[in-house]
């Protein structure tokens, strides 16, 4: 294993706050011993190439060059080793058949990425102060990177690991979106309702309406008589009162006095959407 602290480089994807699910080698999420999806925290660097015409002959890039080597002495040669480490200025598709030379700050620079379960420390430029606001740094901003680098033998994907132990944000560039939608803005809800669409799950959306007695405001026995000898008191001027008015949505397939018959309260209504709020 081998510690480097890497040159300022811009990062250029990922994030060093969000956990991402972690994949195998056909797409589908990687399961811990719990049964629970693996999660973790992935992001890439581009560092500027300064004529060299390999990574290897950079001082950091032989370092990890020199991990590989010993992790898999005679495997480490092959086209299949991963090396965390991308050509930006390569045409050949990834799996996603996506082209390095095609993404955003990938040309002219030697892209590592890093991946670790845990967020790694993030600090300003010269590590004498921690950052702790949530994007304090993010893609398209000017990083240097201090990791560990160490083989990940036994796998049946030889190559070696790129954990970041610290981060420091050296530096502001134009930001990099990657997925990121403001969904208020996109025009959800505007479009016309398909046949069939039901505004609560099936089962909930007409509730059960259930016959009330009569009963008659002020008189405390409704319709029946007092008993003998017994008068009855005023009616509270409260009660007199017209309740406020409520306002049911198109949702709605009854009266607001049926649904609250059936057990229904003005919160769940309102979240139902069955009530205007």
């Amino acid at each position: 294993m081998a510690e480097i602290l890497l040159p300022v480089g811009r990062m250029i994807g990922g994030s060093l706050y969000k956990p991402q699910p972690k994949l195998d080698n056909f797409g589908k999420p990687k399961l811990g011993a719990d049964g629970k999806p693996l999660t973790g925290y992935n992001f890439g660097v581009a560092i500027p190439k300064a004529g060299e015409q390999h990574w290897a002959q950079t001082a950091w890039g032989a370092q990890i060059k020199a991990v590989g080597d010993a992790a898999y002495p005679g495997i480490s040669g092959t086209p299949a080793f991963a090396w965390k480490v991308i050509d930006g200025d390569s045409a050949i598709p990834n799996k996603k058949n996506r082209k390095p030379c095609d993404q955003e700050g990938y040309r002219g620079h030697w892209v590592l990425w890093f991946s670790q379960t845990w967020a790694p420390k993030i600090c300003n430029a010269n590590g004498t102060q921690e950052l702790t606001e949530i994007d304090a740094v993010v893609p398209g901003y000017f990083v240097q990177v201090y990791c560990s680098v160490k083989g990940n033998a036994p796998s049946p994907t030889p190559g070696v690991y790129l954990n970041p132990m610290a981060v420091a944000l050296a530096g502001y560039g134009q930001r990099i979106e990657t997925s990121s939608v403001d969904t208020a803005a996109v025009g959800f809800g505007n479009g016309p309702a398909p046949a069939g669409m039901m505004a609560t799950p099936p089962g909930a959306t007409t509730p059960p309406i259930v016959a009330q007695p009569n009963v008659s405001v002020g008189n405390p026995y409704g319709t029946a008589t007092p008993p003998a000898g017994m008068v009855a008191p005023p009616p509270n001027p409260a009660f007199l009162a017209p309740p406020p008015a409520r306002q049911m949505t198109a949702a709605a397939t009854a009266t607001y006095e049926q649904y609250v018959s059936a057990g229904w309260n003005d919160a769940q209504l309102i979240a139902a959407g069955l009530m205007v709020g």
